[in-house]
């Protein structure tokens, strides 16, 4: 008899601080969130069998969007192969970087590519994880305070024990070891059994916001800290800006996890394949495909431009809007707003000669 084949397929389910992907096999992923994201309904298109538009304009893919999210696949399966050998050791600690340019897809990446996967395809007996998100902000340990208290009270408002945990992140052990995190997580109910992942979204505004340079260095620290237990009770992954590399020199531990991953951290550019199924396939799966010629455009008037990709969506939103409307010859439309990204990189470069 042959085995039968794992069941890939996931769904949704919400909860008071996030959600939960679940697979068919029961695989779950837990995720907090830092701020319940509002569902927007989908608005009625003109047309009504033209049904829900599958692009995502100029926002984020993110976990629920995990169904139309195309053209990454090789590098998703990347990523999931070095996150389950940082997982696996415990002598280095589990920090995995996604570095790229402005515009280039990394918080999509992490959100819609390797969380969902996750759930898909759980890392050897970690059939259940607990995947905090947050993005730094101007108060980067508050906002990591906040999302921990929600992991832990099951609250959406948590107020007091987030200043709790504010006040726990910024202590310094006698070892001047900042080990709250690790405290943190290692009291959290059955933490060997469904260990914590810290997804921080926009590393760069620890740089770019946050004034404080002790409450960076406090909010850096424990993560590598609690990243390099020995227990693998925690995990990080961090998506950076890669022009403020520079700045974190001035972290020389983090300095250096990011100058040795044994990867390559650097999210590539799609090729035009990757392109052609990002462009075809949300389309195709909505039941109303592109023409081929439009297709090819696409291809050809994105491929290898600096920030391309948020337009091209956002290009491919407004011509599925246009196709509800019976208009589909919107080609124009989107060549000007790829074109934009062109000429708006060629500005900005000789701005900065």
């Amino acid at each position: 008899m042959t085995e039968p084949q794992p069941d890939r397929s996931i769904r949704i389910e919400d909860s008071a601080v996030g959600s939960a992907i679940v697979s068919g096999d029961g695989n779950t992923i837990y995720v907090i969130q830092q701020s319940l994201e509002q569902r927007q309904p989908q608005p009625a298109a003109d047309n009504p069998a033209i049904g829900p538009n599958p692009y995502k304009g100029l926002a984020a893919f993110k976990e629920r969007d995990s169904d139309r999210y195309f053209g990454r696949e090789a590098q998703v399966e990347r990523l999931w192969q070095w996150f389950q050998t940082l997982v696996e050791q415990s002598t280095v600690p589990r920090v995995l970087p996604i570095l790229g340019p402005s515009g280039c897809g990394k918080s999509s990446l992490a959100r819609a590519g390797l969380i969902p996967e996750l759930a898909r395809r759980p890392l050897p007996g970690k059939e259940q994880m607990r995947v905090a998100v947050l993005v730094p902000g101007t108060h980067p340990v508050a906002a990591l305070a906040g999302v921990l208290a929600k992991a832990v009270t099951q609250d959406s408002m948590p107020v007091t024990k987030t200043r709790e945990f504010a006040a726990e992140l910024r202590l310094q052990a006698e070892t001047g070891d900042y080990d709250g995190l690790r405290r943190i997580a290692n009291l959290m109910p059955q933490i060997q059994d469904s260990p914590l992942v810290i997804l921080v979204d926009q590393f760069e505004e620890v740089y770019s916001l946050c004034k404080d340079v002790s409450e960076r260095q406090a909010f850096i620290e424990t993560l590598i800290h609690a990243a390099g237990d020995p227990t693998g009770n925690v995990s990080v992954v961090i998506t950076l800006r890669s022009d403020f590399l520079g700045e974190t020199q001035q972290h020389p531990v983090l300095n250096q996890i990011l100058g040795s991953a044994g990867y390559n951290p650097v999210v590539q550019a799609m090729t035009p394949e990757e392109l052609r199924r990002a462009i075809a396939e949300p389309a195709k799966q909505a039941g109303h495909p592109l023409d081929e010629a439009t297709i090819d455009l696409l291809v050809k008037d994105t491929e290898g431009r600096e920030g391309a990709l948020p337009l091209l969506q956002f290009a491919l939103t407004r011509m599925w809007d246009g196709l509800g409307q019976g208009n589909p010859r919107l080609t124009c439309t989107v060549r000007w707003a790829v074109w934009a990204v062109h000429w708006r990189g060629r500005l900005r470069r000789s701005m900065s000669v």
